[in-house]
């Protein structure tokens, strides 16, 4: 090899949906190296690993091709998570509530971990479904509204394809779906996270501990509860919650309430909000954490949680 030719560093190709620095806020000694318990709902297995082993997904940010950089999404969030590994563990070993300008990056951080997680993508391209489909509907109602819609987007209603009787065939067949490259999705993401920050701003933040460490996270780190029945956001959720790490948890709300009584049910409950609203996986400590059942019951035997029974 040539001494003078610089080595080229390899690209990043696990990349991190839930941020290490964060994780390691979940493991026994808080540090990246840390044990930490996942807890897989979907597949119904347990297993112990390390903050660096979990939370990622080979190539989950990679641009496609001829972006300039097609990993400069991971080694953004690589940036954004080093600026903010210092804060999470200041907060998570001092137990304490974060100042104003401490609680602005952390919702920034928020709203950042709500965009970057698996379960925003199909969040994402089921509201681009809703609205092609509404669309399309409006644009099928008729041979001259179908022929009107093609000509505003400049395209031949005569082109192969384009005929009226074979797209609404189509369209009505159940067929029609849609899908979206990384592209996509993170362009989505950078579009929609300033608005939610915005809407975590204007919330009231409480701050709440667990000097045995209790708290779990999930691969959706950022838990919304709302009324009963509607789809929730983050306009209208009830109860913002979001464990900075097994010993400090945040949550926000539309008004100011009355400190609740912290106890290990109101632990309990928290994490079971977790549990409900995780993609696949929950983080903690140690195997058996708290959570309440269906019946606001403690309970510590992950085996018997069912969201079906919620």
């Amino acid at each position: 090899m040539n001494p003078s030719v610089p080595r080229q560093t390899a690209e990043p190709r696990g990349h991190h949906f839930v941020p290490k620095c964060w994780l390691a806020g979940f493991t026994e000694t808080g540090e990246n190296d840390g044990r930490l318990w996942v807890t897989d709902l979907s597949r119904r297995k347990q297993w112990a690993t390390t903050p660096e082993k979990t939370g990622r997904i080979r190539d989950f940010y990679r641009l496609s091709e001829p972006a300039p950089d097609p990993v400069i999404i991971e080694k953004f969030f690589g940036g954004l998570e080093s600026q903010m590994a210092p804060l999470l563990k200041s907060l998570d070993t001092e137990r304490r509530r974060p100042d104003q300008d401490e609680l602005d990056a952390l919702v920034q951080f928020m709203a950042f971990q709500w965009v970057r997680a698996p379960k925003f993508r199909p969040f994402a391209l089921g509201v681009l479904d809703k609205i092609a489909r509404e669309g399309l509907a409006e644009s099928l109602r008729s041979r001259e509204a179908w022929i009107a819609g093609l000509e505003e987007a400049g395209l031949d209603p005569a082109a192969p394809g384009a005929d009226y009787e074979g797209a609404k065939k189509f369209f009505e067949s159940g067929e029609f779906n849609i899908e979206a490259e990384t592209d996509w999705y993170m362009h989505r993401a950078f579009e929609d996270v300033e608005g939610v920050a915005r809407t975590l701003r204007d919330r009231y933040w409480g701050t709440s501990f667990s000097e045995k460490g209790r708290f779990i996270g999930s691969d959706n780190p950022v838990c919304l509860e709302g009324p009963r029945g509607e789809m929730v956001g983050f306009k209208n959720a009830e109860i913002v919650m979001y464990p900075v790490s097994r010993h400090v948890s945040l949550t926000g709300t539309l008004a100011r309430t009355k400190k609740p009584l912290f106890n290990l049910h109101y632990i309990a409950q928290l994490n079971t909000m977790l549990l409900l609203t995780a993609d696949a996986q929950v983080y903690s400590h140690v195997p058996d954490f708290s959570w309440a059942d269906e019946n606001r019951r403690h309970q510590t035997d992950w085996q018997i949680f069912s969201k079906d029974k919620y």
